[in-house]
């Protein structure tokens, strides 16, 4: 697991909230290449970032740091999405409303009502704006 701080300067530059350096945002996928690319666009928002490559790294981080969102692809090896939120909605610790982004490129009817019941789901790939519109749409609500 990789954790990363919020880019220097750009808080300020993007008009970010200092309430956004103080959210921690999960992402749980295989490809090291989107990994990056989200590590990049989260953390040039404001916001920490933890990184996972697999669905058993990503519930034993979010069991131990109590992300503020969850971004998780649907096909991971070890463990998948569906397995990851299973988890972690079966264990009584877990806060039931941390928002969950299934972002994958994974297309299925059941995503978009899984991804409205959690979160939300957007397809891959995503336009940043996109996804961080998304993410502040769906921490604005857990506030």
């Amino acid at each position: 697991m990789t954790v990363t701080q919020p880019t220097a300067g750009v808080t300020a530059r993007r008009g970010v909230s200092s309430s956004q350096s103080d959210q921690t945002i999960l992402v749980a996928d295989d490809s090291r290449t989107v990994l990056r690319l989200l590590d990049r666009t989260l953390r040039d928002a404001g916001y920490n970032v933890a990184l996972t490559e697999d669905g058993r790294q990503a519930v034993e981080v979010a069991t131990e740091t109590k992300p503020d969102l969850i971004i998780l692809d649907i096909n991971m090896p070890v463990l998948d999405g569906y397995g990851v939120c299973h988890e972690l909605l079966a264990d009584e610790t877990w806060d039931r409303s941390t928002p969950v982004i299934f972002l994958t490129s994974a297309d299925a009817p059941h995503l978009e009502t899984l991804g409205s019941q959690l979160g939300a789901f957007l397809s891959k790939p995503t336009e940043p704006d996109l996804l961080l519109e998304t993410v502040q749409s769906l921490l604005r609500r857990t506030v």
